[in-house]
């Protein structure tokens, strides 16, 4: 009866490791793509500003 709770403790534990990865990479792809995003606007905004001049 001991192993299979520490089996069931051990199963418990790596699902909550997985779950939490896969929000910590959730979250980091989030912010990689806002950053991504305001990289192209102030490209964007950069290429206008460059051809107005012309």
């Amino acid at each position: 009866m001991k192993k299979y709770i520490i089996i069931a403790l051990l199963v418990v534990v790596a699902l909550i490791l997985a779950y939490l990865t896969f929000v910590i990479a959730a979250i980091k792809f989030a912010v990689g793509s806002v950053f991504v995003g305001i990289m192209v606007l102030a490209i964007f905004i950069l290429w206008v500003m460059w051809k107005t001049r012309d």
